[in-house]
């Protein structure tokens, strides 16, 4: 049985369960969540098949390890291969101790735990000697001011266990640091983390996406990312593959296979970002214990020779791997925000961007009455509009020009 533990708002996730169901392989769902928020989004409607086959699990909470007995024992009754992929940062530990008390291959929860909380994983990076970035965990806004006063550059204050840029902010001042500091502390308990701050770097982001099986690593591709205006680090479009330096390739590969080897990662799959200084100079700004998010995965179907739930489903189960090489094309998700904060009244466009050259899918974004805002974090947003072309200028281009035609009426 391949275990899919809950799913990303933008139903890429879902569209990997839609996937395996179609292609025959026994399939289950693991949700602390209403099935009709995994319904609702793009491929949902797979949930409904799962209902009918007794492959819905819902759980009190995926957000913690304690993975009840009578889930493992559904799971172990139904017999066969199991494999487990969790695409969601807050259910990577349950994954991982879902995964040991089954007995198969998946990070493990010493792993999971290690990288989880920023600021263990930046103590981590120093002690296996890959690029790191100065950091700090402030206990007040004074330590803040002190931290950023000592390195004389602004400095990046975020929650520890955080994602999705949510409750991500540059702090530049004294002033900045108080303000940002009482912020982020009332956010704190929500994800149950502490406050790291880390150097402000200028350089560059990009991920690196690599499977791992049988403890090998395989590099399946650089994915480029936009970040919106400071003081916030909202990441407005994506696309892969694209091509850096081979010098910086190379450190890029060196950083994640030493993190491996370290952390003993014998399956899985790593999205590791990297702020790039230079033409030989690296620094490692996070690890993702689990596949790409956002719109990442549409993207590397389009251009991988093999869809990416397919070689997800391989890894997990240990059946052969399919080819792993890219297609020669390249794909670019782009974010649409509103200019002001208001809730929705109308979205005009869609039809537009659809038909717009090289434009593969928009899928929607909120609904009519929420509330949508400029680019802060990965909420809030109107559409993503995903392209794919013959290189990765050509799909950026064309994802810039269909969105000029998305907008939206506010009250």
């Amino acid at each position: 049985m391949l275990l899919f533990i809950e799913s990303i708002r933008t139903g890429t996730g879902m569209s990997h369960v839609a996937w395996a169901v179609e292609n025959g392989i026994d399939t289950a769902y693991i949700t602390d969540q209403p099935l009709e928020a995994a319904k609702a989004r793009h491929c949902g409607e797979v949930v409904e098949e799962l209902e009918r086959r007794g492959r819905v699990f819902q759980v009190p909470s995926t957000m913690t390890a304690d993975v009840p007995s009578e889930l493992v024992d559904r799971i172990r009754e139904a017999g066969g291969p199991t494999g487990v992929v969790c695409l969601l940062d807050r259910s990577v530990e349950f994954a991982a101790v879902l995964a040991e008390r089954l007995g198969v291959p998946y990070p493990s929860p010493d792993a999971v735990r290690t990288i989880r909380d920023k600021r263990s994983a930046r103590r981590f990076y120093s002690e296996v000697g890959v690029p790191n970035l100065r950091w700090c965990a402030p206990e007040s806004a004074e330590q803040l001011v002190e931290f950023s006063e000592q390195l004389d550059v602004p400095v990046v204050l975020k929650n520890s266990r955080g994602a999705g840029s949510f409750n991500v902010t540059l702090v530049r001042t004294a002033e900045e640091a108080v303000t940002a500091f009482a912020k982020l502390s009332a956010d704190v308990p929500f994800f149950g983390g502490g406050l790291l701050a880390e150097e402000y770097v200028r350089g560059p982001l990009y991920s690196l996406e690599t499977l791992i099986t049988g403890g090998r690593c395989h590099h399946l591709g650089v994915t480029d990312r936009q970040i919106g205006p400071n003081p916030d680090f909202c990441e407005v479009s994506y696309s892969f593959p694209v091509q850096v330096p081979t010098s910086v390739g190379d450190r890029m590969r060196r950083t994640v296979e030493t993190c491996v080897t370290a952390l003993d990662i014998e399956q899985g799959m790593l999205h590791t970002e990297f702020a790039v200084m230079g033409d030989d100079d690296i620094v490692i700004i996070e690890i993702n214990i689990r596949p790409p998010g956002a719109g990442i995965p549409l993207m590397m179907n389009d251009c991988l020779e093999s869809p990416l739930p397919k070689i997800l489903a391989a890894s997990a189960l240990g059946t052969e791997l399919p080819s792993l090489k890219q297609n020669g094309r390249a794909s670019t998700t782009m974010t649409v925000y509103p200019p002001v904060r208001g809730k929705l009244s109308a979205l005009h466009g869609v039809e537009e961007a659809v038909r717009a050259p090289f434009v593969a899918q928009v899928l929607p974004g909120a609904q009519i009455g929420e509330e949508v805002f400029p680019p802060i974090d990965y909420r809030g947003a109107l559409c993503q509009i995903r392209t794919v072309a013959d290189s990765a200028n050509l799909s950026y281009n064309a994802a810039v020009a269909a969105a000029r035609d998305i907008w939206a009426e506010v009250e």
